[in-house]
């Protein structure tokens, strides 16, 4: 009876913070790539994510991943990408500077990204969290503050990887509501499209 009424009281205690977080909604797919999207409480931007097969071996993937030189190829709108600090083999800090189309201004985020390998499947998990003070705010540019996703790397046969890539941010500050339509698709539809061919060209 007494673990009864202790379970009871938790859920009372706890039970908002233990709800589910929304379904994800299929948006479409494309090019062999399937969009979802789903709601953020207090957030104009939805969380997203985008699943596609990459005919590579897994290791071929990692490195364009690895390379912060080549992340302004694939990544949405990005035109600059540099890393702050090398924390670790599997750890770093990297900076961010990402177009937007006038007149919104443009964003910059500072993200940290850990990687990690299970050893028996071969799946790598990439999480990222921002981290925004880690440098200056620059003039003109506004600073994403709120950005949490992971990739993650499933290894499909020996030449073959289905990456998941799934981003929530908060864009810090309004944005048109044709911006933020556009954005639920196009970020990781192209994001990950790019890659693809972004890792085909890679030798």
């Amino acid at each position: 009876m007494m673990n009864k009424v202790i379970i009871y009281s938790c859920i009372l205690l706890f039970g908002f913070s233990l709800e589910a977080e929304p379904a994800w909604e299929f948006i479409d797919e494309k090019e062999g790539i399937q969009v979802f999207n789903r709601s953020v409480s207090g957030s104009p931007l939805k969380s997203v994510k985008g699943i596609v097969l990459i005919p590579a071996p897994i290791d071929k993937v990692l490195a364009v991943l690895e390379d912060v030189s080549k992340t302004p190829r694939w990544l949405y709108n990005s035109r600059h990408a540099s890393t702050l600090k090398q924390i670790n083999i599997v750890e770093r800090v990297d900076y961010i500077i990402t177009n937007m189309p006038w007149p919104v201004w443009d964003r910059d985020v500072i993200i940290r990204s850990v990687f990690q390998q299970n050893r028996l499947t071969k799946q790598v998990e990439i999480k990222f969290s921002s981290e925004p003070n880690w440098v200056a705010l620059r003039p003109g540019i506004v600073r994403v503050r709120k950005m949490t996703g992971r990739m993650l790397l499933t290894p499909q046969g020996k030449n073959g990887v289905q990456v998941l890539y799934e981003v929530s941010a908060d864009p810090a500050g309004k944005l048109p509501k044709w911006l933020v339509n556009d954005m639920s698709f196009d970020f990781p539809f192209l994001s990950l499209k790019r890659l693809r061919e972004v890792v085909k060209a890679t030798k």
